[in-house]
């Protein structure tokens, strides 16, 4: 029998230098992440953990969606539409790059062939899922009278 050996994972020089995250930053991301988690409807609840905790296995635009609450603060309502998490959970490129000009929520796109910044291949909500405003590229952030419509 040959018996494989694997070396030792090594430390990355900021490990060996003793860096660390900064104070709060975990708190922070957790902070996010059980926001999005509550929100979420308890049905998809268990799915969308599991897709956040392994990311070999989908999800990222629920990933990109996580990231963009923890750094940006975008407004997140206590309970998010089924049908929104639907999309993530059904198509692996949907991303949270379109939002809604009334209340903020982000939505998802299929990129298209020009990635990102192109126009997309699909857009699932013209129309906010949540408050009915209307959903474009920074269509929140762009909007000086952004909050109105809020519910």
């Amino acid at each position: 029998m040959h018996v494989v050996t694997v070396p030792a994972r090594r430390n990355t020089p900021a490990q060996d230098a003793g860096a660390q995250a900064p104070p709060g930053l975990e708190a922070h991301w957790s902070q996010a992440r059980a926001a999005l988690l509550a929100a979420v409807a308890p049905a998809q609840r268990p799915l969308v953990a599991a897709l956040l905790r392994q990311p070999l296995r989908g999800g990222r635009g629920l990933r990109m969606w996580l990231r963009l609450l923890a750094t940006q603060g975008p407004p997140l309502p206590p309970s998010l539409p089924e049908v929104l998490i639907h999309v993530y959970l059904n198509d692996p490129e949907a991303v949270p790059l379109h939002d809604c000009a009334g209340c903020g929520l982000a939505v998802p796109v299929r990129p298209g062939w020009l990635g990102y910044e192109g126009e997309p291949q699909r857009v699932y909500f013209p129309a906010c899922p949540h408050c009915g405003g209307h959903t474009g590229l920074h269509a929140y952030w762009s909007n000086p009278g952004r909050g109105e419509r809020v519910r």
